[in-house]
């Protein structure tokens, strides 16, 4: 299993602990695996992995959420759909399912988004797409800034990796001018 979005940017790795949770005894979310962590505004549950979702394949906490993609149990690599799941500051669940195909970068939001990274990731497609991606959108809004209810508005994506990628070329930063560069000509593609 691989978590990825934590420690990168700017995300905390300190104050995460794995522990088996049971959670308003929800019979789907009984014996799954979370992390907690000390945010800002509070302690935040980033939940790893649990019997009936499938496998993690990407996880993130932010200032007042936390969310997971999830491989289902009965993935058809054919027809990639990824169950998504965004926990709000007061423990409240959004699903969606995201056929990861179907996801425009130029006018996508956080949570479809992430969903296609991770996918890239888990698959080996472009195995850098999720750190790509979660460093690019930290530009934009900051790791600390950005919301719950920024998770949900569209954005252009192309635009966001191409402002990355200039921020680290006007730093002399070349390493991550390259990381961005191959990040967008791929999304290009």
């Amino acid at each position: 299993m691989s978590i990825y979005g934590i420690g990168t940017a700017g995300y905390p790795v300190t104050g995460y602990e794995p522990r088996k949770t049971q959670r308003r005894n929800n019979a789907s979310e009984m014996g799954s695996v979370t992390q907690t962590s000390q945010m800002p505004s509070g302690t935040f549950e980033l939940h790893i992995s649990n019997d009936t979702d499938g496998e993690a394949v990407g996880a993130i906490c932010g200032s007042d959420y936390s969310m997971t993609v999830y491989q289902p149990k009965d993935f058809d690599p054919a027809n990639p759909e990824y169950k998504v799941k965004v926990w709000d500051k007061e423990g409240n669940v959004t699903e969606r399912m995201v056929d990861v195909s179907k996801v425009d970068t130029r006018s996508s939001d956080y949570v479809d988004m992430f969903a296609y990274a991770s996918h890239l990731s888990a698959s080996g497609e472009y195995p850098d797409a999720l750190s790509a991606f979660t460093g690019a959108a930290a530009h934009q809004h900051g790791a600390e800034d950005r919301s719950y209810d920024d998770l949900f508005k569209k954005n252009d994506w192309l635009s966001v990796v191409r402002d990355a990628m200039q921020t680290q070329f006007e730093a002399n930063n070349l390493e991550g001018y390259l990381q961005y560069k191959r990040f967008w000509d791929f999304l290009e593609k």
